[in-house]
C-alpha cells in the first residue's frame, strides 16, 4: 500500500494549504458541443443499470498532463476551450487524467493562459474540481475530493513537511467550468494547473505525514447542495461518522450571502468543533470565510465511533427569497490513524455521485459555449 502512517506529531506549519475551497457542482449551463453528444450516448447506457457506476471519460485532446521533474512540479493542462465576449458561462465534459508522478503533493497553483503561454485574466475561471474515483471520502463513499480553486483560491500550497500522497497511476477527474468576460473574446484559453511534490524515492531528510482532504456539506454527501432560502431564520443540518479516526488539521467553509455561521460538532461528545461567521464587505455581502490553522494542538481527534453534524443557519433580511439560495459546506485536511477502508464501486451513494460529476455538464449541450480542437 502506498498510504503510509503518520509518523508523529505535526511540526510547526508555515503555511496551511490544500483546504478544499468547496464547489458543488453548479447547474449546467452550456456544455461542449465536440463532445456532448457521444457523452450523452455513454450517460444512456450507463442507465440501462442504474446501480452500476457510470462509464468513465476515456483519454481527450482537451486535457494535459506534463511533469517538470527538475522542479518537482507536475502540471495539467484543460483546454484549448472558446470563450466568446458575453457568452454564457461553460463547462467542458469532465476530463480524466491520470498522475505521472509518484509521491506527496503539497498543494496546487493555477493560472489562465493562451497557447504561447502568455497569461489571461483570472476572472475567466469560474472554478475547478480534482475528484478521485478510486478513493472514498471521509465522510461517506463518494468519489474523493481532492482539490477545488477559483476565483477566491488563487493558490493553497502545504510545507514539504506535510503532503497527499499519490499512488503510481493514481487517477483525477477535472470537472471546470469558464466564465467569458464581456468585453473580451478568447479563442483559445488553456487552464494551467501546477501541482508541487516530493517523489516517494526521494522524501529527503524526513519524509511527509500523509494528510488527506475532506468535505462535508449540510445537504448531505449526494445530490444537489443549494437550498431555498426565505425570508427569516433558516438552519440546515447533516450528520454522519468518518471512515477512520484521525486529527483534523485545519478546517475552512462555504457560505453565501446572510449566512450568519457554519459549525462542525461532535455530537456523541456533546462538544463544538468549530464553528466561524462569514467574512463581509462594507455593504453585508459574503467574502469569504476563515480558515482555521488547528495543527498548534496536535489537531482536533475525531473517531470513527462518534456522530459529527455539520450545520449552518442563515438570516433573510429580505421580503423575498435570497436570488442565491442558501449553503453550508465545510472542507478540511485530516491525518489519519489508520489506513482507509476498502469501498464499493456498487454503493448507491458513490454511483449517484459519480453520475452526477460526469453527467451534469452534458445535459444542456444543445448550448452555445464551446471547447475547441487542439488545432483550433
Amino acid at each position: 500500500m502506498w498510504n503510509r502512517r503518520p509518523r508523529g506529531p505535526v511540526p510547526h506549519l508555515v503555511t496551511l494549504g490544500l483546504l478544499l475551497s468547496p464547489h458543488p457542482l453548479a447547474p449546467a449551463t452550456h456544455a461542449a458541443q465536440e463532445h456532448a453528444h457521444g457523452a450523452s450516448a455513454r450517460a444512456g447506457e450507463a442507465h440501462a443499470d442504474d446501480s452500476a457506476p457510470p462509464r468513465q471519460p476515456a483519454a481527450s485532446p482537451l486535457i494535459d498532463v506534463r511533469v517538470h521533474a527538475a522542479d518537482r512540479e507536475f502540471e495539467i493542462v484543460v483546454g484549448p476551450v472558446s470563450l466568446p465576449a458575453g457568452g454564457p458561462h461553460l463547462r467542458p465534459p469532465v476530463q480524466l487524467a491520470e498522475v505521472p508522478v509518484a509521491g506527496w503533493m503539497h498543494g496546487f497553483s493555477w493560472q489562465m493562459k493562451d497557447r504561447e503561454g502568455n497569461p489571461l485574466p483570472e476572472r475567466l475561471l469560474h472554478h475547478v474540481n480534482l475528484i478521485d474515483p478510486d478513493n472514498r471520502e471521509l465522510f461517506s463513499a463518494v468519489p474523493r475530493r481532492v482539490l477545488a480553486a477559483g476565483r477566491e483560491t488563487k493558490s493553497e500550497l502545504l510545507p514539504g513537511v506535510l503532503g497527499y500522497p499519490l499512488a503510481p497511476g493514481t487517477r483525477v477527474l477535472v470537472s471546470a467550468m469558464f466564465a467569458p468576460l464581456p468585453d473580451a473574446s478568447h479563442d483559445e484559453a488553456f487552464l494551467h494547473i501546477r501541482l508541487p511534490y516530493t517523489p516517494f524515492e526521494d522524501p529527503g531528510l524526513i519524509g511527509p505525514v500523509d494528510i488527506y482532504p475532506f468535505y462535508l456539506d449540510v445537504m448531505g454527501p449526494v445530490g444537489e447542495k443549494e437550498f431555498p432560502l426565505p425570508p427569516g431564520t433558516h438552519g440546515m443540518s447533516w450528520e454522519g461518522s468518518p471512515a477512520v479516526d484521525g486529527r483534523i488539521l485545519g478546517i475552512g467553509g462555504h457560505l453565501h450571502d446572510y449566512g450568519d455561521w457554519i459549525r462542525l460538532e461532535d455530537v456523541t461528545a456533546g462538544k463544538v468543533i468549530w464553528e466561524t461567521g462569514p467574512e463581509v464587505d462594507g455593504e453585508g455581502r459574503t467574502i469569504g470565510v476563515p480558515t482555521s490553522r488547528l495543527w498548534w494542538r496536535g489537531g482536533v481527534r475525531i473517531r470513527k465511533d462518534h456522530v459529527y453534524r455539520i450545520s449552518v443557519q442563515y438570516s433573510n433580511p429580505l421580503e423575498h427569497p435570497a436570488p442565491d439560495g442558501a449553503m453550508g459546506a465545510i472542507g478540511g485536511i485530516i491525518a489519519a490513524d489508520e489506513e482507509w477502508p476498502e469501498f464499493s464501486r456498487e454503493h448507491p451513494d458513490y454511483v449517484q455521485d459519480l453520475r452526477n460529476t460526469l453527467e451534469k455538464p452534458n445535459e444542456a449541450a444543445h448550448g452555445h459555449g464551446h471547447a475547441s480542437r487542439p488545432d483550433g
